[in-house]
């Protein structure tokens, strides 16, 4: 956003506002010192649907504790492209309600929500994490952080495996809606002339014919996903959606796809994305192990290894989905930082190892 457009999206925000939903640093607006201005600045990331400003606080010192010193508001996204993937998926109000009605019951850290707004009068407000730390999706996940991730997404899983959907299922992401489904396949698709192209001689040139041939009936390989055993699925599982905390724990972020889906689908879409592909070879395996035993161990029942695995294998098809779509219809301009690749190169080399489509029949 350049600074020209940035006056449409916050217009809303006011000092009267921002001095009565920001909190202390624990706790209620009581007791923090008053807001007396405040700047905002766009942020060169954007979502699938939003559109991000950093709020700089400023507060009186003679009032009280000051609050947070700056925070994310997250607005609709604008462009057509962002206006159609909000309509057609309802991004922003998915991740709206999340943050709204079941953030605070998860056993995984998010980032803290101060206001959830409906990002055209008034923005999702969120927890500015740039003081955590970050791993650049591109460089890839160094082995123990990818082994904590393991943890908290079993945590995760394991707290909703196989019980009703929070909130119930019809505003969560399904695998087996057709009008998801039919969106997936237009957006692989599209990307399919540029997938040949670019990594022909890169991959496996089998690999490259099951996903061609597959392509048109893709919604057929997302009900294979769908089958189950169900819980809450982050959904956009990557690096780049990951902060660490101190002790390292991760604080998951982007909730806008959140799913009630297989378990795997998370694990398949942060491995074979955020991982180095040796990296990735040489562990998966043992990382897929250490979340099944986590499951295991925080209760979940009647779920052996090789159904893990098997689920795993089917997953990775899954999440070539977003890559591919990146090299078509959603064409990531310039992409200088080879995001495309490491979701697509990747994966391709890791379902190719895996051989996932064997996994379908």
């Amino acid at each position: 956003m350049h600074a020209a457009q940035l006056a449409p999206v916050t217009d809303a925000l006011t000092v009267d506002w921002l001095d009565s939903v920001l909190p202390t640093r624990a706790g209620p607006p009581a007791g923090r010192a008053s807001v007396v201005g405040f700047e905002a600045e766009p942020m060169s990331i954007a979502g699938a649907a939003g559109e991000l400003v950093r709020i700089q606080v400023h507060y009186d010192p003679g009032t009280g504790t000051p609050g947070p010193a700056s925070a994310i508001a997250k607005f609709r996204g604008r462009s057509a492209t962002q206006c159609a993937m909000d309509e057609q998926l309802g991004l922003f109000a998915r991740e709206r309600r999340f943050y709204r009605d079941v953030a605070a019951t998860l056993p995984v850290a998010v980032p803290r929500c101060y206001w959830a707004g409906d990002g055209s009068r008034l923005p999702l407000l969120l927890e500015d994490l740039r003081e955590l730390r970050f791993v650049d999706q591109v460089r890839g996940l160094e082995l123990g952080d990818a082994e904590r991730l393991m943890d908290s997404l079993a945590d995760l899983h394991a707290a909703f495996w196989e019980q009703p959907a929070p909130g119930g299922a019809e505003w969560l992401v399904s695998l087996s809606d057709p009008t998801f489904g039919g969106l997936l396949t237009q957006l692989l698709v599209s990307g399919l002339p540029a997938l040949n192209a670019r990594y022909a001689g890169r991959v496996p040139n089998s690999v490259l014919a099951e996903v061609t041939t597959a392509a048109p009936t893709w919604p057929e390989v997302l009900l294979r996903c769908a089958e189950g055993p169900r819980t809450l699925v982050h959904n956009d599982c990557r690096a780049d959606n990951i902060f660490f905390a101190a002790g390292d724990e991760p604080v998951l972020l982007d909730w806008q796809l959140v799913a009630f889906a297989r378990g795997t689908q998370d694990i398949a879409y942060l491995l074979s994305g955020s991982l180095q592909p040796q990296v990735l070879r040489d562990s998966w395996d043992a990382l897929l192990s250490r979340y099944h035993r986590r499951l295991l161990a925080l209760g979940v029942q009647g779920y052996t290894w090789q159904q893990c695995v098997e689920h795993y294998r089917q997953s990775v098809l899954y999440t070539l989905t977003p890559g591919i779509a990146m090299l078509g219809a959603m064409a990531i301009a310039g992409d200088e930082r080879g995001l495309a690749d490491a979701l697509v190169l990747r994966t391709l080399l890791h379902a190719a190892d895996l051989d996932a489509f064997e996994a379908l029949r």
